[in-house]
């Protein structure tokens, strides 16, 4: 049946329909990104798992599998993620920079970082196709500079869109959380920068003393994560959403 066909409440149920299927993915993206780091620690503390110095070495050990399928669930949940339609003219929408998002997150997780260990077997499918190690290494630190940057993009500049010309109180508070999320990831990113790149021997003096690199990527991971469960609802009860809706 077409929609012009269709009745105004099978309508009306099939926006609901669309709009909770949206509200759930943004709870999954979330929740994952959220965790992950829990995850990591959790094998690290009680299963005597090696500490770390970033969230994406944990590839070279036995949580491996934890840490590939949470970037590779976000990587694919973001690229399914359509977000609101797009006005005319429009470039940067919600479906252009989950995408992007989505894409640089599973290029993460296929992508290891350089190994800093002798070896590890099995290697991965990159290290046999990318015979280069600083190819290998910039084109994972790019793919996750620019996977965090989307995130922080998408919480300053998009979920703060309204259509109302006087936002009510609720959506106001939301918009403030979504900056601050938005300003923690940035500079996370921006002190990875530094730290990585211009001051790398006080960087990786950090990373031996207290694994700063994984501390700054989990600051990052959780300032998205909340940001995407109050945008999911995640945190607001029917109540509020039934008063002040997105």
């Amino acid at each position: 049946m077409k929609p012009q066909e269709m009745s105004r409440p099978a309508l009306e149920r099939m926006a609901n329909q669309h709009e909770e299927a949206l509200h759930r993915l943004r709870k999954a993206i979330g929740l994952i990104g959220f965790c992950l780091p829990f995850a990591l620690l959790i094998g690290v503390w009680p299963f005597g798992v090696p500490m770390q110095n970033s969230i994406s070495e944990f590839f070279f050990t036995g949580l491996r599998e934890i840490f590939v399928i949470a970037m590779g669930g976000v990587g694919v949940f973001l690229i399914a993620y359509h977000g609101h339609d797009p006005e005319a003219g429009e470039w940067l929408t919600d479906w252009r920079v989950s995408t992007v998002a989505g894409v640089t997150a599973l290029g993460v997780a296929l992508i290891p970082t350089i190994c800093e260990a002798a070896c590890y077997e099995p290697p991965a499918l990159a290290d046999r196709l990318i015979a280069s190690e600083l190819w290998q290494g910039a084109l994972h630190f790019g793919a996750a500079g620019l996977f965090l940057s989307s995130l922080a993009v998408m919480c300053i500049s998009l979920f703060t869109r309204t259509d109302a010309t006087d936002p009510p109180p609720d959506k106001l508070r939301r918009n403030r959380l979504f900056r601050v999320c938005g300003a923690a990831i940035l500079a996370m990113v921006t002190a990875l920068f530094v730290f990585k790149l211009l001051l790398r021997d006080l960087g990786q003096a950090w990373d031996t003393a207290w694994h700063f690199t994984f501390w700054a990527e989990s600051v990052a991971v959780w300032a998205f994560g909340i940001a995407w469960l109050v945008k999911g609802e995640a945190l607001r009860n029917a109540r509020t959403r039934a008063l002040y809706g997105d």
